[in-house]
C-alpha cells in the first residue's frame, strides 16, 4: 500500500512507494474522485505549467497564443502533395 501525504499548497497528493503500479493507480483513484469542475482546474494548472516549460526553453520558439487564442495557422513552407483521384 503505497503511503500519501498532501501538502497544504498543493493539489495533488505526494505518492510514495516502491512499485510504479501502486503509484499509477493512486494517481488514476485521485483523478476520479475528483469532481468535474477539480478536473477541469486541474487540466488548466497542467497546461499553464507545460506552458511555461516550454517557454523556459530558449531553443523553442516563441508561442502567441495571447494574441491567437489558438486559431493559428500553420503553414509549410512547401506544398502538401495530393494523390491522383
Amino acid at each position: 500500500m503505497p503511503y500519501i501525504s498532501s501538502q497544504l499548497f498543493a493539489m495533488q497528493p505526494v505518492i510514495k512507494t516502491r512499485h510504479k503500479q501502486e503509484a499509477e493507480e493512486a494517481q488514476r483513484r485521485y483523478y476520479w474522485s475528483l469532481t468535474p469542475v477539480e478536473r477541469l482546474a486541474l487540466a488548466v494548472k497542467l497546461n499553464r505549467q507545460a506552458r511555461a516549460i516550454y517557454a523556459a526553453n530558449p531553443a523553442n520558439s516563441p508561442q502567441d497564443s495571447a494574441l491567437h487564442h489558438g486559431r493559428r495557422v500553420f503553414k509549410s513552407a512547401t506544398p502538401i502533395p495530393r494523390g491522383k483521384r
